[in-house]
C-alpha cells in the first residue's frame, strides 16, 4: 500500500495536550505547508497561564504516580510499550509530520519514526543502569554520590526533525524519572501532540508528558522562566539559545542543555575512495535539503581529486526527486518557509569573494508541473581556489 496521501484530508490534533486531554485552543499563528505554501491551519499560542497549568499538572503527576521512585524496570517497560505503539502508528505519525514539515512521508516511516522508537528503547535500557556512585573512603565512612530526577523538565524542539527531536528529549528525561513539558516548533507541532497521546495509551501516567503549542516569545519564555521547571533542554538556533540563557539568568538559575548545532566541513584527501566520498557528501547535504545541524555544507578537497569528486557529487544530486512531502516518491525536501527560501537564495547569489565558478545556480525551481507554490531550491556547488594564506599543506 502506498504511503502517499491527500494533505487536505488529514485530521490535525490542534490544541495543547495537558494531562490526558487535548485542550482545543483558538489558532493565532497562520501555518503554511512547506511543499506548496498553502494555508492549512493555525497554531495556538499557550499563554503564561496555560504553561503554568501544564507545569502544575506535571508536578502533581510526579507525586501521585511516584514515577521517579518506582522500580527503574517499571519505567523501562512503559517506555518500551510506547516505542511499540510508535511503530504501529507510524503511518499516522508520518502523515501528521509530513503535512507540516520538510520531511517526506516515505523517509519518515523508514527513517525518523523507526529511529525514534529505537532511541526510546535505547534510553529505556538506561533506566536501571545509570545511577549513583560509591566513592572511596576510609573504613569508617561511606561516600555516595546520589543521582535523582530533576522533577519537571522544560523541553523545546526545532522544526527540522520534529518526531526525532521530541524522542531524544522525552526518552532520557522519562527514563530518569522526570516529567516533561514539551514545546515543539510552532511550524511543526502536530506529530509531537500525537506522540504524547501515544505515551498515555502505552501506560505512561497521565501528566508526565504535556505538550504546549506556541511561539518562543510567549510560550517559550513562560516555560524556560517558570520557577517550577527544574531543567531546560533546547535544540535550535544560537540566537534563541542566547535568549533562553538570558531569560533563565533573569528568572532564576537552573541547569540548561543547549544544542545549538553547527555545520562542519567535509575533508577529502588525495587517496580517498571518491565514489564512497561523493555518496556521503551528497547525502549529507541533500538530506532534508540541507536543513540540519549536521549538513556538510562546506567541502575541502585535495586539488588532485577536486574535479572528479565534484562531478560525482553532481551526478548524485541530479538523481534525487523533488516533490511534495505527502508523495511517497519524493526524496528531496522543500525549504521550511518562504523566508528561509529567500535567505538561501540570497546566500547562493552572493558567493564568497574567492568564488571561481558556480556549477549550478541557486535559482528557485519547480519540481513538477503541478499547481503548487513550491519552496524548492536547485542543488548547487560553488568552487573556491586554494587559499593563498594557508599556513600548512598538512592536516
Amino acid at each position: 500500500m502506498s504511503l502517499s496521501f491527500d494533505p487536505d484530508r488529514i485530521s490535525l490534533p490542534i490544541g495543547h495536550f495537558i494531562g490526558d486531554r487535548l485542550l482545543e485552543s483558538p489558532g493565532l499563528l497562520p501555518m503554511r505547508r512547506p511543499s506548496d505554501g498553502a494555508s492549512y491551519a493555525e497554531c495556538p499560542i499557550a499563554s503564561e497561564e496555560v504553561v503554568d497549568e501544564a507545569v502544575q499538572i506535571a508536578r502533581k503527576a510526579l507525586k501521585t504516580s511516584n514515577w521517579g521512585g518506582v522500580r527503574p524496570r517499571e519505567r523501562a517497560n512503559v517506555l518500551r510499550r510506547w516505542a511499540d505503539l510508535i511503530e504501529s502508528e507510524a503511518k499516522t505519525l508520518a502523515r501528521l509530520e509530513a503535512v507540516s514539515s520538510t520531511r517526506p512521508v516515505g523517509q519518515l516511516v523508514a527513517g525518523d519514526i523507526a529511529v525514534t522508537a529505537e532511541q526510546i528503547r535505547f534510553f529505556a535500557e538506561f533506566a536501571d543502569k545509570e545511577g549513583s556512585d560509591l566513592v572511596p573512603t576510609d573504613d569508617k565512612h561511606l561516600g555516595i554520590i546520589m543521582t535523582e530526577p530533576f522533577g519537571v523538565v522544560g523541553a523545546i524542539t526545532p522544526w527540522n526533525f520534529p518526531v526525532s527531536m521530541a524522542g531524544w528529549k522525552l526518552g532520557p528525561a522519562l527514563a530518569a524519572g522526570n516529567a516533561v513539558v514539551l514545546k515543539p516548533s510552532e511550524m511543526t507541532p502536530f506529530s509531537s501532540v500525537f506522540l504524547a497521546q501515544l505515551a498515555v495509551q502505552a501506560g505512561l501516567p497521565a501528566g508526565l508528558v504535556n505538550v504546549v503549542l506556541g511561539d518562543g516569545q510567549t510560550t517559550g519564555t513562560a516555560m524556560t522562566g517558570h520557577p517550577d521547571v527544574a531543567k531546560v533542554s533546547f535544540t535550535g538556533s544560537t540566537g534563541a539559545g542566547a535568549a533562553i540563557m538570558a531569560n533563565v539568568a533573569h528568572t532564576g538559575i537552573k541547569p540548561m542543555t543547549l544544542e545549538l548545532g553547527g555545520k562542519s566541513p567535509q575533508i577529502v584527501f588525495a587517496d580517498a575512495d571518491l565514489d564512497q566520498a561523493a555518496s556521503a557528501i551528497a547525502g549529507s547535504i541533500i538530506a532534508n535539503a540541507g536543513q540540519a545541524c549536521v549538513a556538510g555544507s562546506r567541502l575541502i578537497a585535495h586539488a588532485f581529486v577536486a574535479e572528479p569528486l565534484v562531478e560525482a557529487i553532481l551526478a548524485r544530486m541530479k538523481a534525487v526527486q523533488a516533490g511534495p512531502t505527502w508523495d511517497a516518491a519524493t526524496t528531496y525536501s522543500p525549504i521550511i518557509s518562504e523566508g528561509s527560501a529567500r535567505g538561501f537564495t540570497r546566500s547562493c547569489k552572493q558567493p564568497a569573494p574567492r568564488a571561481q565558478n558556480a556549477l549550478a545556480a541557486a535559482n528557485r525551481w519547480r519540481a513538477r508541473a503541478i499547481s503548487m507554490r513550491r519552496r524548492f531550491l536547485r542543488r548547487s556547488i560553488s568552487l573556491l581556489p586554494p587559499s593563498p594564506k594557508r599556513s600548512s599543506d598538512r592536516y
